[in-house]
């Protein structure tokens, strides 16, 4: 999922730590998640998570927010998940056990990409997801469902954010963004044109010049 932008900030001299969650023995819970993800990190560091990890990002801001020097929050909100989103997470547990991969993909593929994406990209996420365990995709969809309300985290933050969306996407809309960018004390705001709700894996390349040209103004 993050090759591409790996790659980028590595050419530019940033270090990358990208775990890999919840692993292939998974276990429940960003707040979990988050101290798996502080045991590797050693000193500042600024977290970068899309989707799920924004969901992370706040937790490590909860806990550790004096190892935090700026955030990137793509395709994510703050709020938790509605009573009609959580039956929609049960639905695609009962699917993983009931039907496996297939079936899973064949439900989320259509809410996760811009139009008109490129086959190559959409069969590099499918691959990537069908290489994950369905013990480990169940773990997610539970840990996603059961996550904190992090809008009174946001406030909290004062640390420069960039706060990315795909301008198409349709799971955490560009709406979710902008109400993140108005309740953060310092954040900056980057939509991606002709991306849905993977970015990062569609639009690589501004993805990695918005996340550039941020750290270049603000890390320390």
């Amino acid at each position: 999922m993050w090759d591409d932008l790996a790659s980028s900030l590595d050419e530019a001299g940033y270090p990358v730590v990208a775990p890999d969650l919840p692993g292939r023995e998974p276990e429940l819970g960003f707040d979990v998640w988050a101290r798996r993800v502080l045991d590797l990190v050693d000193g500042p560091f600024v977290p970068v998570g899309s989707s799920m990890g924004g969901y992370l990002a706040f937790e490590l801001w909860r806990q550790a927010p004096e190892m935090i020097t700026a955030l990137v929050l793509a395709d994510t909100r703050a709020t938790p998940d509605s009573p009609e989103q959580r039956v929609a997470r049960d639905d695609s547990i009962r699917v993983l056990g009931e039907d496996g991969h297939q079936a899973f993909w064949d439900d989320l593929a259509p809410k996760l990409f811009a139009q008109g994406v490129d086959l190559g990209v959409m069969e590099r996420a499918r691959t990537i997801a069908f290489e994950q365990p369905l013990t480990g995709l169940v773990a997610t969809q539970e840990t996603i469902r059961d996550r904190s309300d992090s809008r009174s985290t946001l406030a909290s933050i004062d640390v420069p954010v960039l706060v990315l969306v795909g301008e198409e996407d349709r799971l955490t809309p560009p709406a979710d963004s902008e109400a993140m960018v108005a309740a953060l004390p310092d954040a900056r705001f980057s939509r991606i044109a002709r991306a849905g709700h993977l970015a990062p894996l569609e639009q690589p390349d501004a993805v990695a010049a918005a996340v550039l040209e941020f750290l270049r103004e603000t890390a320390p």
